[in-house]
This record gives structure tokens, sequence and C-alpha cells, in this order.
């Protein structure tokens, strides 16, 4: 069954709507999201931000934060009722009456490096895919664990699959000496994936090679 968990947070300095939200039939497919106030939307995106403590929580397999501008002043939204819909259907997520304003510790970025760290669609490192082995269990139950050796050569190391890691880590896999998750990381951790560093797609991303069609 079909079921949309979220919340909001609270607002920033800066004006922004922070909160979460995920579907938990498609954990890593982000929703989109719309707070109301009354009859008038103020803010709308998408849930598809990484936050660790979500991560642990396996909200969304960590990949399910909002940060919405607001359409309205601050001190509009900061005891007024809000409600939390996903943006497609007008389905009810969560309402809330009564918001902390926080600091905002989110800094412009100002180089192609802060960009990037600040990017919800690249991850940073395979530690954030802590909560997708369901996932990649799921990819190997469809395609086979070669399918998703593959999968995982082409997005880690951006090339086809070789003999040696085929048998290497089909053996493992089978064995339950490592996750499939481990793959991924073992890749990361390779002289081949350091000497060609390469942006990652997040679970959130439409390029995430992990996620069923």
């Amino acid at each position: 069954m079909r079921v949309l968990r979220g919340y909001i947070d609270s607002v920033t300095t800066q004006g922004y709507l922070e909160g979460w939200a995920f579907d938990t039939e498609r954990p890593a497919r982000p929703v989109a999201v719309s707070v109301f106030w009354d009859d008038m939307e103020i803010a709308w995106g998408l849930a598809h931000r990484f936050r660790a403590d979500l991560m642990a929580a396996v909200y969304g397999v960590g990949w399910c934060a909002f940060r919405l501008r607001l359409a309205v002043l601050i001190s509009d939204v900061e005891r007024a009722p809000l409600r939390l819909l996903e943006r497609d259907t007008g389905i009810e997520i969560h309402r809330r009456t009564g918001l902390s304003v926080i600091e905002d510790t989110e800094p412009p970025w100002s180089t192609v490096a802060e960009n990037l760290k600040a990017d919800p669609t690249v991850i940073q490192g395979t530690w954030q895919l802590k909560q997708c082995e369901e996932l990649f269990m799921e990819f190997i139950s469809r395609h086979g664990i070669e399918g998703f050796l593959s999968a995982a050569y082409a997005y880690m190391l951006g090339r086809p699959l070789d003999a040696a890691g085929l048998d290497l880590y089909t053996r493992l896999i089978r064995q339950g000496t490592l996750l499939p998750g481990g793959v991924l990381t073992a890749l990361e951790q390779s002289d081949e994936f350091h000497s060609k560093p390469r942006a990652l797609a997040a679970p959130s991303a439409h390029n995430f090679p992990f996620t069923a069609p």
C-alpha cells in the first residue's frame, strides 16, 4: 500500500521552508511537494536532497529532504497553519501550525566545487548509498548479478564490465562476502576511479541506474 510520509521542520532566516517527504513504495523517487497556507501555495519543489539523519532513520534512502523558497514573508508563516501536499495529486502529507525560525546554515556557493557539493542530484561518495541495498537487490532480481555489475562498472568507472571483475564480484556476492553496495565502494577505492574522478548520480536523480523504471 502506497503511503506518503513527510514533515515540515522549520523556516530559515533566508526564507526557506525545510523538511522531508517520501513515498514508501518508491523511496528513492523524489516526491514533488507543495506547501499551502489556507488556499495559497507558498512553496513548491522536489524532496530530493540528502540528509544524513534521514539516511540513518531509513527515510527515503536518505534522499528525501526539501528546501523550498517561500513566496511570502517569514513572519507570515511562523504561526500560520501550513499543509504539505504531494503536488501532483493534492494528497495531504502533513500539516503543522507554528514553525521555529532557524539560522540558515547553507552558505552561498561561489566555485564549481561548491556548486557540485550542493547539487542534490550528485553524491559525494558511496557512503551516501548506505540505505540502497534493497534497491540493488531488487535490481539483481530483475537483471541478475552480471546485469548489476555491468551497471556498476558503467556508473562508477564509465566503462564496460571486464571478465576479471565479473568473476571476482560474482563470487563474492554469491558467497555473501560482499554486498552489492560494497562493490560500488570497492570500485570507488580503486586506482582507476581516482585517476578519472567522475560525478555520480544520486538515487533521487533521473539517471541513477539502479532504480526501477
